[in-house]
C-alpha cells in the first residue's frame, strides 16, 4: 500500500510541476523530515504564514538570486516539514497546489511505544589531564606571585633603624646662617653687578635663621613684620634691632626703590648680619655645644 502511494505521489509531483513554476525536491518524505518546495516566478512568492497549512511547517525561507540567458531572476525557496502522517494537500493559490506523503518510520511503533520522562544530563568523569591542566594553572600563579613579592621586596630596602642616642644632632641655626654668609661673599655678588640678588640672598639666610631659632616665619612676612615679631622674643635687644632694620631696609630699597647703595653699605649690611646672628645667637648647653671648623681666613 506505501509504495502505491508513493508511485501516486511522484506522478502528481511530475504532473503538478510541468505546469506550474513551483517544484519540490521529493514529494515523499518520513514524519519529521525535510523538503524543499522551489517557486521560480517572484510574483508568486508566498509568505511562511500563507505556507505553514495543517501539520505542514516552514522551517526556513529565503530567496535566492541567479542569471538565466543574460537576465536576472530570483526563486524562493521553502524548507518544509511534517510531524503527522498521510497524504497532505498544500494549496498555493486558487488553481494550483501540491501534495506531500509523509511516511511514518518504520520499525516503530509508536501505539505500544512506552512513553517515558526526559533523561537527566550525563556527567562525564574528569579524565587525568583535565585536573592535571588545573593543577598546572594553580601552580604557575602561585610561581608568579612568588616571583613578584620576591622581586619587590628586594628593590624595596628595609626601613633603617636609628638609635634614639645616635640620632644626628641638627647644626644650631647660627652655625648654619654664619656659614652660609661665608658662601655668599666668596661668590662676590655685588661686585660683579649682582646687587639685588647679593641683598635678596642676605635677607633671606638672616629669615631662614629667625625661623629656626626663634620660629619666626619671616619668608611670609614683610620687613616691619618681622622686626616686630622679633620684638617679642627674648633674643631682643635696640642693638640687635637696630642692625636688623639696616639690613632690612637696604634690601628693600635696592629690591622695591631700585636704590643703587654705595660700596661700603653692601660691606655694611654682610657685617651687621653676621652682628646681629652673633648678637641673638640662642645658649647652648656644653652637651650640645660643638666647636665648627672656622673656614674663613
Amino acid at each position: 500500500m506505501k509504495q502505491i502511494l508513493f508511485i501516486l505521489a511522484l506522478v502528481c509531483a511530475v504532473l503538478a510541476t510541468a505546469q506550474t513554476p513551483y517544484m519540490m525536491d521529493t514529494a515523499t518524505i518520513v514524519i519529521g523530515d525535510q523538503t524543499t518546495l522551489t517557486i521560480s516566478d517572484s510574483t508568486r512568492f508566498l509568505s511562511s504564514q500563507r505556507l505553514s497549512q495543517g501539520p505542514i511547517v516552514v522551517v526556513e525561507q529565503h530567496i535566492d538570486t541567479f542569471a538565466t540567458k543574460g537576465e536576472r531572476q530570483m526563486q524562493q525557496r521553502n524548507v518544509l516539514t511534517c510531524f503527522d502522517t498521510g497524504i497532505f494537500t498544500l494549496h498555493l493559490t486558487e488553481q494550483d497546489s501540491v501534495r506531500l506523503v509523509v511516511l511514518d518510520m518504520q520499525g516503530v511503533d509508536t501505539a505500544s511505544a512506552e512513553i517515558r520522562d526526559i533523561a537527566s544530563i550525563m556527567r562525564e568523569p574528569y579524565t587525568f589531564w583535565e585536573i592535571a591542566r588545573w593543577i598546572l594553572l594553580v601552580l604557575v600563579v602561585a610561581a608568579a606571585a612568588w616571583y613578584a613579592v620576591r622581586r619587590y621586596r628586594r628593590r624595596t630596602p628595609p626601613p633603617a633603624v636609628v638609635e634614639p642616642q645616635e640620632e644626628k644632632r641638627r647644626e644650631p641655626a647660627d652655625i648654619s646662617a654664619l656659614r652660609d654668609i661665608e658662601a655668599l661673599r666668596q661668590r662676590q655678588l655685588w661686585q660683579q653687578g649682582k646687587v639685588k640678588e647679593y641683598h635678596t640672598e642676605l635677607t633671606d639666610i638672616l629669615r631662614r635663621y629667625l625661623e629656626e631659632a626663634y620660629a619666626i616665619r619671616s619668608t611670609e612676612m614683610t620687613s616691619d613684620e618681622t622686626l616686630d615679631a622679633f620684638s617679642a622674643t627674648r633674643a631682643y635687644s635696640v642693638d640687635a634691632a637696630t642692625l636688623l632694620r639696616q639690613i632690612l631696609r637696604t634690601a628693600d630699597m635696592v629690591k622695591f626703590a631700585k636704590s643703587e647703595p654705595q660700596p661700603y653699605e653692601h660691606d655694611r649690611s654682610m657685617t651687621n648680619a653676621i652682628d646681629f646672628i652673633r648678637l641673638t645667637a640662642p645658649v647652648r648647653s656644653e652637651a650640645s655645644s660643638q666647636p665648627l671648623n672656622d673656614n674663613k681666613q
